[in-house]
C-alpha cells in the first residue's frame, strides 16, 4: 500500500542524515522529500547495514594484529570492535564518532 504524499511534515519532525541521504524522522516514521513533486513521502526505516559493512572492512586489516602493550588477547580486542560496531549502528549519523569512543572505552575497561 503506497503512502499518501504530504505537503508538510508532522510537527516536531527532525532532519537526519543516514548514509549520505537526507531523511526526516518523526516518532517511528521516516520521510523523504521528492523534489519533482515537492511532496514528502513516508519510507521504510533506513538500514545501516552498509555502514556496519564499511566499519568491518575498515578494521579487517587489523584483525590479526594485537595492540602493542595492551596485554589484551585478540578475542578481547575483537569483542570491543564488535560491541563498538553495534553501538555505532544505533546512531548512524554519528556512527564513526560513537565507534571510536565505544572501542576506546571498552579497551580501557579491559585494561583496568
Amino acid at each position: 500500500m503506497a503512502q499518501q504524499p504530504m505537503s508538510q511534515l508532522p510537527a516536531g519532525a527532525s532532519e537526519v542524515q543516514i548514509l549520505g541521504k537526507t531523511y526526516w524522522h518523526s516518532g517511528d516514521n521516516f520521510y523523504q522529500f521528492n523534489e519533482e513533486t515537492g511532496m514528502f513521502y513516508q519510507v521504510p526505516q533506513p538500514t545501516v547495514q552498509a555502514h556496519k559493512d564499511r566499519v568491518s572492512q575498515a578494521h579487517m586489516y587489523q584483525r590479526s594484529q594485537t595492540l602493542p602493550g595492551t596485554g589484551l588477547t585478540g578475542d578481547q580486542i575483537e569483542g570491543c570492535r564488535n560491541a563498538a560496531a553495534d553501538k555505532s549502528n544505533e546512531v548512524p549519523n554519528r556512527g564513526s564518532q560513537v565507534y571510536i569512543n565505544e572501542y576506546n572505552s571498552c579497551i580501557r575497561d579491559l585494561q583496568q
